[in-house]
């Protein structure tokens, strides 16, 4: 197997926002400026979605579902979009994307800026918005 960086990420974790036996959930960067642009990742190195277990699937649906109720209730969130893509890293993971509802980038425009940090304007999220932000929705796990 080829060096996974999601696996060696996996390796050095201080502080995730959840973590049980068999997912962990984490930021995504702020680089992206979406507020609260997360990652939901299998602990061990899956590449597709037939490699889950039964117990992971389990789980990881009310996972996904948590994670919004979070999202909504931290940040003024329209839609949530869940996405797998899987290409650039080869373990599974989901990309859990919010959108704003003043945000008129929508759709595929989001996911694009998300997922490969794609910004078409001025920076509008503060680290230290984001850290405040990590640090509430933290306490919606605990």
């Amino acid at each position: 197997m080829i060096e996974c960086p999601i696996c060696e990420k996996h390796k050095q974790l201080v502080n995730p926002i959840f973590e049980d036996e068999d997912w962990i959930v984490n930021p995504g960067p702020l680089s992206s400026q979406v507020l609260g642009y997360m990652y939901i990742e299998p602990k061990r190195h899956v590449e597709n979605w037939s490699e889950l277990t039964d117990e992971e699937l389990v789980k990881v649906g009310p996972l996904i579902k948590r994670l919004e109720e979070a999202l909504k209730r931290e940040l003024s969130v329209d839609r949530v979009y869940v996405v797998t893509i899987s290409e650039a890293v080869r373990h599974l993971h989901f990309h859990i994307i919010p959108r704003d509802e003043e945000d008129t980038t929508k759709g595929l425009g989001l996911i694009e800026q998300a997922t490969q940090q794609k910004v078409n304007r001025q920076p509008t999220v503060s680290e230290e918005r984001y850290l405040a932000f990590l640090e509430a929705l933290k306490k919606q796990f605990n």
